[in-house]
């Protein structure tokens, strides 16, 4: 890891928390080791408590924010591969094991990266409008799925 690497997260960590509207925490294999995500649990931890408008995660970065205690009794689903450790190190949180993404007030909660995909363009038809997110979607060439509850992947790594 590079000088530029750790200062880049030194900086992400420095940021005035409530400058931030929106916050997008990624998931990975990177999750699972506690010395790359302390920082983080204590950053997510900071920024929701400062009027943070939208928290939005994607795969096991719904892991990262259950550690901070953001989703304790909250609706909230991530990666199903990942599922089970998922829940062991996020016990508080009410998971969900069929869904592509979860809304839970001001949290949205996807499960791998595609859903991810599609939980972004749900987010940005309920904040700027169906319309704006079609058009993202048309440009993009993304063909869009649209059912939250339709994860297939329940099924395939054995969460339900």
């Amino acid at each position: 890891m590079g000088r530029e690497k750790r200062g880049y997260l030194a900086d992400v960590i420095n940021l005035r928390e409530q400058d931030i509207d929106v916050l997008v925490v990624p998931g990975g294999l990177g999750t699972r080791e506690a010395a790359n995500i302390a920082p983080v649990i204590e950053f997510v931890r900071r920024v929701y408590g400062t009027g943070l408008q939208y928290l939005l995660t994607v795969c096991t970065g719904s892991a990262v924010v259950g550690m901070a205690g953001v989703l304790d009794g909250r609706r909230a689903t991530s990666n199903k591969k990942a599922f089970t450790w998922v829940k062991e190190v996020a016990p508080a949180v009410q998971w969900v094991p069929k869904a592509r993404w979860v809304v839970d007030g001001n949290v949205w909660t996807s499960s791998g990266i595609s859903a991810g995909i599609d939980l972004i363009y749900a987010w940005v038809g309920e904040v700027w409008g169906e319309e704006v997110a079609d058009l993202i979607a048309d440009s993009s060439e993304y063909e869009r799925n649209r059912d939250a509850s339709g994860d297939r992947f329940a099924e395939r790594w054995g969460v339900v």
